[in-house]
Parts: C-alpha cells; structure tokens; sequence
C-alpha cells in the first residue's frame, strides 16, 4: 500500500507545479501552537480580554524570534525545529533540482500562515536562494509582483545555462519582519520594531505598540490596518491563482484548515481544477475531522494523508474512514515535517535516482 502511495507521490512532484500550504504545527516545538487562542479571542468581552490573549501570542510566538535573527538561542527544542527545516529545504531543493522536465520552473511555492522567521533563517543559512516578496538591498520593499522570479546560473567555462530551485515564500498573514512605511511595506532586518517589554505594556500603550507588528491575528475578526488589508487579500488571490493552474499540486502539513478564508479558496481550486491534487497530512486522530472539513467525497482529487504507525502512512481519497476504529494506539502520533521529509522526499530521491541509473545503462 505504501510503495504504491509513494510512487504516486513522486510522479506527482515531479510532473506538476509544487506548492505547499504550511502551518504553524511545523515550527513546534520551538513555537508550539496555541491551541483555541482563536476561539478565546473570538470570545474576548471585552478590551482587556483580548489584550492577555494577545500578551500570550505575543510571549510565546512572536518575541523568541528576535532571538532567532540574533542567533542567541540554543535550546534543544529550538535545535530541532531548526534541523527539522534544514532537512526538509535540502532534500526538497534536491528533488526540484533532479527533476527532469524542462518545461516546469523550478520553484515551489511555500504558503504559510506562520509569521516567524525560521523559513528565512534556514534558507539564508544554507545558501539556498528563496524569494520573500521584497526587492531592494538598502531598503527592501514588499511587492505580490516581486514573486514568481527564476535564477539561472551560467557556467564559467562553456555558458551552460541551468535554472536552480528557488523558493517563494508567501505570509499569507503577514510576518514579523514587515514594517509599515507610509502607504508600502518595509523590511525590518532586526525586528527593531517589536518591543520586547511589551508585554508590560497595558490599555491604550499596549495596543499601539502592538499595532506597529504588521500580522493578522489569530481571531475570526482579523483586525487587519489598511496597508497590511490590501496585502492580505492579494496574497489570498495569489494562492487561489497558483491553484488554478494545470498539473498544481499542494501538499498541507501543520496546518488545521480552521482558517474559512483558506478552506474556501483550497475547496473552490479542487472543485473547478480537476487537474489539481491536494495531499493534506495529519495524525491518524485528526483523519475524520479533516475528511469532513475538507469534504473528501465530494472533491475526488482531495487526498488525506495519515498516520498508521509511526513509520508509516495511508491514504484516504474517496473511501471514508472507519468512524470507531479498535486500535487508537497511533493516534496521538503526529505526521511530522521530519516524518514527510524521510518517509516522502527521501525515498522520492531515491525513486529519482533509480530511474536515473537505468535511463543511462
């Protein structure tokens, strides 16, 4: 079952354009996800409510990060995450690179609704070429036209020309990084705008210096400013249009579709591009809620993804799960960014590889 699941998956990569939705389950454990914070603030009474819901995210998700752009961190969760997407963007920048179509960019569209910088870090880290939306060197200003740009590098001796793999980063909810300048949107090298004591901050003092972090909260009402709105919607459009193409592919991992925004787009694509397959990964628990939500039987190229042990995974694509299932020993295990990485892009690179050696024997 597993072999035919993977083979299926690389043909999938390697004959389609790639995106990938991403949520906040890929950054834990050094930013754990917070659980219903949505739904509390959603219910916030008032003020002062939402102002500790917000204290919260702020503590947990958005301040550990001017530790990343300082490199002042060496906690063992945060060791992992960081090895979890060192991984994950090596073994993928692999695949793309390996891929053999000449006709299909070499670019991946990554999707997220996180707002950290750990994409960024890795990226720049590795020397992996990736695209964030800004363009400029001395002030770097964000553009939705900025995407979508491919490298090429010549060699010295004979002007052989090859595309590399770029990544596009796309913050479908903004990022910490961007900073408020007039009518556009700045980069902030280093996070100089978040206020690291403000969580000490109350009432009217705290929600301005809140408002000059350019991200959409984690509530139903979003609460967006009118430069960052603008921004929002077009990047929305943008993941509705890399959708719509033909042969797009989007694998989920991390995230809940709780976001209706998100789940209309991804539901609308499936139902009108019968060329798009969508892979969405997620614990072996989690399975028939995200069957219903994503409503399976009614979008036949909507696949899910889950855990049956933990070195191994199924497919649901038309058959709806069993409902009362004895054995709930896996259930609580997690399909990981590690897990996809080893289990998926890995064993692609080997399928690559071996076809590879037979087309030259």
């Amino acid at each position: 079952m597993e072999e035919r699941i993977l083979q299926e998956l690389s043909e999938v990569i390697q004959s389609s354009n790639i995106n990938f939705l991403v949520g906040a389950g890929v950054s834990n454990p050094f930013l754990p996800p917070l659980g219903n914070i949505e739904q509390k603030l959603n219910e916030a009474k008032d003020d002062s409510e939402r102002e500790t819901q917000l204290k919260e995210y702020f503590s947990k998700v958005m301040l550990p990060n001017k530790g990343v752009i300082e490199n002042s961190i060496s906690s063992d969760e945060y060791k992992q995450t960081t090895q979890s997407y060192d991984d994950f963007f090596l073994s993928l920048s692999d695949v793309i690179l390996r891929r053999k179509s000449t006709i299909l960019s070499k670019q991946v569209n990554l999707f997220t609704t996180n707002i950290d910088v750990l994409m960024e870090n890795t990226l720049e880290r590795l020397l992996i070429e990736y695209n964030d939306g800004f363009s400029g060197k001395f002030t770097p200003t964000f553009s939705p036209a900025n995407y979508k740009k491919s490298i090429y590098q010549r060699s010295l001796h004979y002007d052989h020309i090859s595309e590399i793999p770029v990544f596009n980063i796309v913050k479908m909810h903004g990022s910490l990084t961007w900073l408020e300048s007039g009518d556009k949107i700045t980069f902030s090298h280093s996070l100089g705008h978040i206020d690291p004591e403000l969580s000490k901050k109350t009432g009217e003092e705290f929600f301005n210096s809140y408002k000059k972090i350019l991200v959409v909260n984690p509530e139903e009402s979003k609460h967006l400013e009118s430069v960052l709105n603008i921004y929002y919607y077009e990047l929305l459009r943008m993941y509705s249009s890399e959708l719509e193409k033909e042969n797009a592919t989007l694998f989920v991992l991390g995230f809940s579709m709780d976001d209706k925004h998100i789940k209309e787009i991804t539901l609308r694509a499936a139902k009108a591009n019968p060329t798009l397959r969508v892979f969405v990964c997620c614990s072996k628990k989690e399975k028939q809620q995200m069957f219903e939500k994503l409503e399976v039987l009614q979008h036949p190229n909507v696949s899910i993804l889950s855990m049956s042990s933990e070195t191994e995974y199924q497919i649901h694509d038309g058959s709806k799960p069993e409902e009362h299932e004895t054995d709930t020993s896996s259930d609580n295990i997690y399909f990981t960014l590690p897990f996809f990485t080893k289990e998926i892009l890995n064993k692609v690179i080997n399928i690559q590889s071996d076809e590879s050696s037979k087309a030259d024997e």
